[in-house]
């Protein structure tokens, strides 16, 4: 498929459909979790999951990308690929999560806190291996497979999880039912793939493994300063905070993360297109890039804005009144929401043209940015700070992502892409701020008003586009 925009809309929605119904099983579980188990506790487990994540950071260096562009480019190539980049991982992992436990064993951290760290660093492995099946189905533009593999695992996950909590579990089984979930969803895509999509060969060949690692440098240290730059402000908070700091900016930062999924889903449709294609191919990768970009765009920024108006209502329905304090917060997160999509896209569209390098030096600088921001900021600003950090950090990407892919994609057209949703937006924000007080009406009625006005916009404005999607839309037999 050579930029359809039918294609990619289904393989947005099925990546969709996943994310969104598993973000809802995951969010459900962890506000849960974060009522049952009280603050200090729920923190011991944002800690753990935050720092195996850091830990298995080199594990996860970019062998994904790779496997995705070079196998759109000539499926025969996965056999060579799958079972590398899986060794790969599990070796590298098991190194760091040892070294890492064993250092926070040596700084003290107490017997519970290690037996989440232990159960997590497993389930995080786990994930990293099932991301590699998820990285083939996207190859192959198969990505129906991957909702029922992670739909199924985080539903599992957060029915048991519920219900133990609900009978006193504590942090601890909480962190094994977690473990268990990631072994289903790995054993689910694992199924998929083999028998719905291709069967790679599983021959692990030592030898192929430092070119492969060689390939995904740049994308890996990327990847590295790219996760740096989203969990390290949750350890340094731990750092320098008590645990009921970290479990309310955990709430917070959960609901920053259940937006993710919009860009992940639009990304993942979109990249095996922009690998195929050039900023002078018919179509152009500019021309998809931006249609992509638009979609990104017109779907997360109403939800920044909810998350800007209506933090406090939204923390008080979800996590309970003890959690309020985290409402300022969330709305220092809510310009990551939006910008989370740009970089994340953009950053699709430079690897795809062999710019990788690019993701590394602005990754790494404004990882490094991060860091010595929140020496500053969390001491001063306590989770405050440490969302600031996270929101000023993703503009700098954001902004140095865009400036090459301008000429990645032979220009951008911003009121395009920005003017119908950005009017929408402003809309939807003062009709949520005069209902904040009844957040049933509040999000239904700033839903309605958002939908309507972005509709009317892109009629008049830009028919051809309004045209584009209607296209999209199935048509009767």
């Amino acid at each position: 498929m050579n930029g359809d925009p039918r294609s990619i809309l289904a393989n947005a929605g099925y990546r969709l459909f996943a994310d969104v119904a598993s973000k809802v099983a995951s969010l459900v579980f962890f506000v849960v979790m974060a009522r049952e188990l009280g603050a200090s506790h729920f923190g011991v487990f944002t800690f753990a999951l935050a720092f195996v994540i850091l830990a298995t950071t080199f594990a996860n260096f970019g062998q994904d990308v790779v496997l995705t562009r070079e196998v759109a480019r000539d499926r025969s190539r996965l056999g060579g690929y799958f079972a590398n980049t899986l060794a790969i991982k599990i070796v590298l992992a098991t190194i760091s999560l040892a070294v890492a436990v064993g250092v926070a064993a040596v700084a003290g951290v107490d017997r519970e806190t290690l037996e989440v760290l232990l159960l997590l660093g497993a389930a995080v492995v786990l994930e990293l291996l099932m991301a590699t099946c998820f990285a083939s189905y996207q190859a192959f533009e198969r990505l129906e497979f991957i909702p029922v593999a992670l739909i199924s695992q985080r539903v599992v996950t957060a029915a048991v999880g519920i219900a133990a909590l609900i009978h006193g579990a504590g942090v601890v089984a909480v962190s094994a039912i977690y473990l268990a979930g990631a072994a289903l969803g790995f054993a689910l895509a694992l199924w998929f793939l083999v028998r719905k999509i291709a069967r790679p060969r599983l021959e692990v060949e030592p030898r192929r493994w430092w070119p492969l690692m060689r390939a995904s440098l740049a994308i890996g240290l990327a990847g590295v300063f790219a996760i740096v730059l989203f969990r390290v402000d949750t350890a340094m908070l731990a750092a320098f905070k008590p645990k009921e700091v970290v479990g309310r900016y955990g709430a917070a930062y959960r609901l920053l993360e259940a937006t993710l999924f919009v860009a992940w889903s639009v990304g993942a449709a979109a990249y095996p297109v922009f690998s195929r294609l050039t900023a002078v191919s018919v179509p152009s990768v500019g021309l998809v890039f931006q249609r992509s970009l638009k979609l990104a765009v017109a779907l997360t920024l109403p939800l920044a804005a909810g998350s800007l108006v209506l933090a406090q209502p939204l923390l008080r329905l979800l996590y309970g009144s003890s959690y309020e304090n985290a409402a300022t917060a969330l709305r220092l997160l809510a310009p990551a929401i939006a910008l989370y999509p740009i970089c994340y896209i953009t950053g699709y569209l430079l690897v795809s043209q062999d710019r990788q390098r690019v993701l590394t030096w602005v990754y790494g600088l404004v990882a490094l940015e991060n860091v010595l921001a929140n020496l500053v900021l969390i001491p001063w600003l306590s989770l405050n700070g440490a969302a600031l950090g996270t929101s000023i950090s993703q503009l700098l990407v954001a902004v140095a992502f865009v400036a090459f892919a301008e000429r990645a994609a032979g220009g951008i057209d911003w009121p395009r892409i920005a003017a119908g949703p950005v009017v929408a937006t402003l809309l939807a924000a003062g009709t949520m701020a005069v209902l904040r007080d009844e957040l049933a009406f509040a999000v239904p009625a700033g839903t309605a008003v958002y939908m309507l006005a972005l509709v009317l916009f892109e009629h008049f404005l830009f028919p051809e586009d309004a045209r584009a999607v209607l296209k999209l839309l199935p048509r009767r037999a």
